[in-house]
């Protein structure tokens, strides 16, 4: 009966906004550190199935933006589709001369959907 009852119950009970928030968190931690093949494994399964990790690696690799910094600040969900609300922080490291080094800060929106009992970023 136990097994039973595990086979049948949600494998992570808590609400959708905690499950989506820790991983947009893990998933801009990843962008932080330049992990971007970490990051690729938080996109949807269809970008995943027409993007590849190496390709999304060079394409987020190749961005003239470096982030700095990354914190979740809210998260709204309705039925299979969440807003995330995150503060980004970010550096030029090479532009024009007033841009070069030129560090800030700016809030974002994101969207993560549910597919399957599971929560991936759709860009």
């Amino acid at each position: 009966a136990i097994a039973l009852l595990a086979a049948c119950s949600d494998p992570d009970p808590r609400p959708p906004e905690e499950i989506v928030a820790e991983r947009a968190q893990a998933r801009w931690d990843a962008l932080v550190e330049s992990e971007f093949d970490e990051a690729w494994t938080y996109m949807t399964p269809g970008f995943r199935e027409h993007t590849d990790s190496r390709d999304y690696y060079v394409e987020m690799s190749s961005r003239s933006v470096q982030w700095t910094s990354a914190e979740v600040v809210s998260t709204e969900c309705e039925q299979a589709r969440c807003e995330v609300t995150v503060s980004v922080g970010y550096r030029i490291p090479s532009g024009p001369a007033q841009l070069s080094g030129m560090e800030s800060e700016r809030r974002i929106k994101e969207t993560w959907i549910g597919i399957d009992g599971k929560w991936w970023y759709a860009q």
